[in-house]
């Protein structure tokens, strides 16, 4: 258990869409364990980073004897299973209860499409009146390999509040929002 030991690989199996250095840099740290429960308490880390990123159906980390040439040694192999649904549509109908306007609201992601575990969503609402909504946001999980999420978000926004006054509200702007170390 607490006997040195080097690890001679790391394969990555299942891997498709995903960028080969995103898995990479996630399974790093795995060769600086310097003895077995190193390298159990290294995979169990890997395997929670590799789950957050929200790509995969299923992630297995094995690891086993390395070459019998090379004595201490383990070698690690990473089976990786991308979710099939790359693609996210969404839709509905809704009344807003304070101005009793009713709006359509249509929505459509990509997940994974570029390789790194990103999320693109557009999203676009509009009222029966004048009132709509449409928003892009690029979403960043664990940007260079930290705990911290980034969001980008623009968006454009008009209020039609003519039904209780007599004046229209339209937003404008762009948001970043960076989440995480918690």
């Amino acid at each position: 258990r607490d006997k040195p030991l080097t690890v001679a690989s790391v394969e990555i199996k299942g891997n498709v869409r995903t960028n080969p250095g995103l898995l990479a840099k996630a399974l790093a740290p795995i060769y600086r364990a310097g003895t077995l429960d190193e390298l159990r308490i290294k995979c169990l880390e890997a395997n929670g980073v590799l789950n957050s990123y929200g790509i995969f159906d299923e992630v297995h980390i094995l690891c086993d004897a390395g070459p019998k040439e090379q004595a201490d040694t383990a070698r690690v192999v990473v089976q990786v299973s991308e979710m099939e649904k790359q693609v996210d549509l969404r839709g509905g109908a809704y009344v807003n209860p304070s101005t009793g306007e009713g709006s359509i609201e249509v929505a459509a992601g990509l997940n994974n499409k570029l390789g790194y575990a990103e999320k693109l969503a557009f999203e676009v609402i509009k009222g029966h009146e004048s009132s709509s909504t449409y928003t892009f946001s690029w979403n960043q999980p664990r940007v260079g390999n930290t705990d911290v999420d980034v969001t980008t978000r623009a968006f454009q926004q008009q209020a039609c509040s003519k039904r209780l006054s007599s004046f229209d509200e339209t937003a404008r702007g762009v948001s970043v929002t960076a989440a995480g170390g918690g």
